[in-house]
């Protein structure tokens, strides 16, 4: 089968079984939708790829889901995902640590409507863990080494948010929720279509006293995209993202009150122009992040932005082969408490080769070759590939080359306690995947699994000198390999169930010691069962229920398994009102999220309940 042809197929093969990875994406052709939905990938290849092609491990979540599932910011969408783990205390207003494979939210890259969110100063990509859950079209999670299409940070994988594309009649939400430590939220959605204009937007605040004391959780947000077709062959567009919180921290039972308040404020803006003639696609894009910082207590202070220019082919030279190749330019400015404005540029060349062998075994080869201005330059490949067998199984394999540049703040810092080192060098990473994906001939069972590895050399470590003077330094290894597996199974038109599970070693090797211990924080082992049920077409619930075990502490102490259940129900009471309830932590478990000798424990958020009213007009 050619390119062009599989990127022509429909929703009904979704239905049919053929996502392979993607098991939270039946059932998003509902009727709340009123259009057809597209079930394409776009991440793995950056061009729009149906699943079943696919030779790597991703995931795809709609933006109806995430609406229907009543989710207010990622931390709650992603963990669900098979690979995924983000840690947070889940409070309004706080930030967590999304990871991939075992790698930190710094190996792991994030970008909002092709603006990237790691930066020069904020490394770990903060936008994403609290990004609001209103006004999206789709999150793609790509698992594996993906420097060759992104550059810097892409370790662990990438995770792509797209604001919603309007379409249809203009439609608008209105959404407004109460519920424990006297928590409000309330928000406006809308979208549509106006002649060649596609619009979409959101502006939401919530407020939230917490659990703890001194923890009040403020939290603003706005999104909005607009599209507009040119011509036939010519579209514009320009979106934007932005954050606004303010948070009291208590940081940890060891801390003394007050707790240290910290504001971040971040705004991500992307604009596009695509021609296409015949079988050739351009697309240019600019976009622009910028995010502020201030954390009170032991003051610090960081103002970070990236600036980024991009220019992408797409040809497709016959029914097998499709070509994609382009340049990209980026900027990242920042400056901290410990060092002046700072800034550095870089650019890129990115090519790959879509290869459709035959009907049914396909192959993406691709390369890339970076230019850091400040880290010197890096050359990353990868390729991976799908076999689909008569027996409704598609076997995969991948394998890629990944780099992590050093951030300012270990390059410039004139903190004496953590003194700047410029001669530091890009994290290397190599990884690679096995994997394969069964459906059966009605498509309401799936399953698959994946093993993976991956190798880390010249991490980036804090060196002590003197006291409690240090500097940083390449010299550690690390190495991530596990098994993620998942069962999707439609149990009836109208109820679909997932199970997820995801085991992880991840270890780092001290070198100066030959010492391994386990990273802290990284779980070992994570179980997922959700459940979305449409009871009638007034009735719809669902819930999900997360078991985390096999984290460990700085020394490798263990820290507390936990059990998490969360539920959700909406009720359309008229055609324009819906009653919607949800529960998160319903077990009111009391787990720890991190443990320090200095800061003491940091607990969840214990039970909590929502009700809201949506007016839809």
């Amino acid at each position: 089968m050619t390119i062009q042809n599989r990127l022509r197929k429909t929703v009904l093969a979704v239905k049919a079984g053929l996502l392979g990875s993607m098991p939270f994406v039946a059932l998003v052709a509902s009727a709340e939708e009123g259009h057809e939905l597209e079930p394409y990938i776009v991440g793995a290849t950056r061009t729009e790829r149906v699943a079943d092609t696919l030779g790597i491990s991703a995931d795809l979540l709609f933006g109806s889901e995430i609406d229907r599932k009543m989710f207010r910011d990622m931390r709650h969408v992603l963990f669900d995902v098979a690979g995924v783990y983000s840690q947070s205390d889940e409070a309004l207003g706080s930030t967590a640590d999304v990871m991939i494979r075992g790698n930190s939210g710094s190996r792991v890259l994030t970008m909002v409507d092709g603006a990237k969110t790691n930066t020069a100063i904020f490394s770990n990509g903060r936008f994403i863990a609290g990004a609001s859950g209103f006004n999206l079209g789709r999150v793609e999670v790509i698992r594996g080494a993906q420097s060759t299409l992104y550059g810097s940070s892409a370790i662990g994988g990438v995770i792509l948010l797209e604001t919603r594309k309007g379409q249809g009649a203009p439609s608008y939400t209105l959404t407004n929720e109460i519920g424990s430590f006297n928590s409000f939220l309330s928000a406006l959605q809308g979208q549509g279509e106006r002649g060649d204009l596609d619009f979409s937007f959101h502006v939401a605040s919530q407020e939230s006293d917490n659990e703890l004391y001194d923890n009040e959780g403020k939290m603003k947000s706005y999104s909005f995209r607009f599209d507009y077709d040119v011509s036939e062959h010519t579209t514009v567009g320009i979106s934007s993202r932005g954050e606004f919180t303010d948070y009291s921290n208590p940081v940890g039972d060891l801390t003394p009150p007050p707790s240290t308040r910290v504001q971040s404020d971040t705004i991500a803006v992307s604009a596009y122009l695509e021609t296409s003639r015949e079988n050739w696609i351009q697309k240019f894009t600019a976009s622009l992040l910028d995010e502020y910082y201030r954390q009170s207590g032991f003051l610090y202070i960081g103002d970070a932005a990236n600036w980024s220019l991009d220019w992408q082919n797409t040809i497709d030279v016959s029914d097998a082969l499709r070509l994609v190749a382009g340049t990209t330019w980026e900027r990242q400015e920042g400056n901290d408490n410990s060092f002046p404005e700072s800034e550095g540029d870089s650019w890129a060349l990115f090519g790959q080769a879509e290869i459709a062998a035959s009907d049914r075994l396909n192959f993406v080869v691709g390369a890339r070759h970076d230019d850091y201005e400040i880290a010197g330059s890096k050359t990353t490949w990868r390729i991976n590939g799908a076999w689909e067998l008569p027996s409704r199984t598609k076997l995969r394999a991948a394998m890629g080359t990944a780099f992590r540049s050093p951030n300012f703040f270990r390059l410039f810092s004139t903190s004496s306690f953590a003194q700047g080192n410029p001669d530091l060098r890009p994290e290397e990473s190599k990884s690679w995947e096995i994997g394969f994906d069964q459906y059966n001939k009605s498509g309401r069972l799936r399953l698959g699994a994946t093993y993976f590895q991956n190798d880390i050399k010249d991490l980036v470590v804090y060196l002590p000198t003197t006291g409690f003077d240090g500097t940083y330094t390449n010299r550690d290894i690390a190495e991530n390999y596990g098994i993620e597996a998942y069962v999707s199974y439609q149990m009836t038109e109208s109820w679909l169930a997932n199970v997820a599970y995801t085991w992880t070693e991840s270890n780092a090797t001290d070198l100066s010691f030959d010492s391994t211990s386990r990273v802290p924080g990284v779980p070992r082992h994570q179980f997922s069962l959700s459940n979305d049920i449409r009871i009638d077409e007034k009735w719809s619930l669902g819930s999900s229920l997360n078991y985390v075990l096999g984290r460990e502490t700085f020394g490798s102490l263990d820290i507390d398994n936990y059990l998490l259940l969360r539920g959700y129900s909406r009720y359309r009471f008229t055609d324009a009102v819906s009653l919607t309830a949800r529960i998160e932590n319903a077990l009111d478990e009391d787990y720890t999220v991190s443990v320090s000798s200095f800061s003491g424990r940091v607990p969840a958020r214990g039970f909590a309940a929502f009700a809201g009213i949506e007016w839809q007009f």
